[in-house]
């Protein structure tokens, strides 16, 4: 549905040449899949999603959706001639427009007989079948978000992109909404690319992850990839909570450094691992241990209730000992 072959894509930089900000870039997403773009801000992820749009040009590389290329160095279709829906930021809703007029505005050109059954489908997906006389001020920002969505999808695009799509909404309403709007687009069948800079809502959003710096992806893979099998010190730092640490730290017989997740280590009198106490801490719903190993790396360990008890006490300074678990980490040279 979606291939991106080696796109760079810049700006005119001050005093001359070109400030290049996606450079050699490549995905691939097929037809009901959703992909996402995670990263910091500034990494260039919604210049990608600019592109696609047709937004910005591409000045090498090129993107074909449906397998029809819509821009190369040279070629750039206008976006409505893309069939590529994009949800903004800000969701972009008239405000003297009710739901339901927000929604039939892309649908121009078709009866009005059409456009009434294609808002009241739209409506009914998005769970607003009730509100679609309602204006956006009338509206939670679920509810608006909602509104966007139908109103994104309801031409039919081959691609929707979504931009930051909770970045307006308070964070207990990202963490129920995330897995309801990725539940909705299976439901539509369509192909969806976004772009995050929460990992939480890439993981509870997508089938495939690109993690971004400064314009390139340095992995395109699942969650659950992602995070137990990095493929780039970035990647290994950048998703989840762990650390790099010395491989010899935990008598490792391998040169470089391994990442140390927080579930890695376990309390042990007889294991091979020695650390210094740092502190030991609630942190709902579990306790925290902090640690320095040999060599000065300060690491995370995440304690059930009963290892937390059996180290209550313990100053600041006592040695401990620990063993590893789930095998031997991930490392990098």
């Amino acid at each position: 549905m979606l291939d991106i072959a080696g796109i760079r894509v810049g700006y005119p930089a001050p005093g001359g040449g070109t400030r290049v900000v996606v450079d050699g870039l490549s995905l691939s997403l097929g037809a009901g899949g959703i992909g996402c773009l995670l990263g910091a801000s500034g990494c260039g992820k919604t210049t990608v999603l600019r592109a696609v749009a047709g937004f910005e040009p591409v000045l090498e590389g090129s993107i074909d959706v449906q397998g029809r290329r819509v821009a190369a160095s040279g070629l750039s279709l206008p976006p409505e001639q893309r069939s590529v829906g994009m949800m903004f930021q800000d969701y972009a809703l008239f405000p003297h427009m009710d739901a339901a007029a927000n929604i039939a505005f892309g649908l121009r050109g078709r009866t009005r007989a059409e456009q009434r059954a294609r808002v009241a489908e739209m409506l009914a997906l998005v769970g607003l079948g009730e509100r679609g006389g309602a204006y956006p001020h009338e509206l939670s920002g679920g509810q608006q978000q909602r509104v966007a969505l139908a109103r994104a999808l309801a031409p039919g695009p081959a691609l929707l992109l979504l931009d930051e799509p909770f970045s307006n909404l308070d964070t207990d309403t990202r963490q129920t909404l995330a897995a309801e709007l990725r539940q909705l687009l299976k439901a539509s069948g369509a192909t969806v690319l976004m772009v995050t800079h929460d990992q939480s809502e890439a993981f509870a959003m997508a089938d495939r992850i690109g993690v971004m710096d400064r314009g390139r992806i340095l992995q395109w893979d699942c969650a659950e990839a992602l995070y137990r099998r990095p493929a780039d010190r970035f990647v290994a730092g950048f998703i989840g909570r762990g650390s790099l640490v010395p491989a010899s730290a935990l008598g490792l017989a391998r040169s470089g450094d391994v990442l140390l997740r927080p579930h890695a280590l376990r309390p042990d009198a007889q294991g091979p691992v020695a650390a210094e106490l740092v502190a030991l801490a609630f942190r709902g719903p579990g306790h925290v241990l902090g640690l320095r190993l040999d060599g000065g790396a300060l690491v995370e360990v995440d304690l059930d209730d009963a290892d937390a008890a059996s180290l209550a006490g313990l100053a600041p300074g006592t040695t401990l000992r620990l063993r590893l678990v789930d095998g031997t980490p991930v490392g990098f040279d």
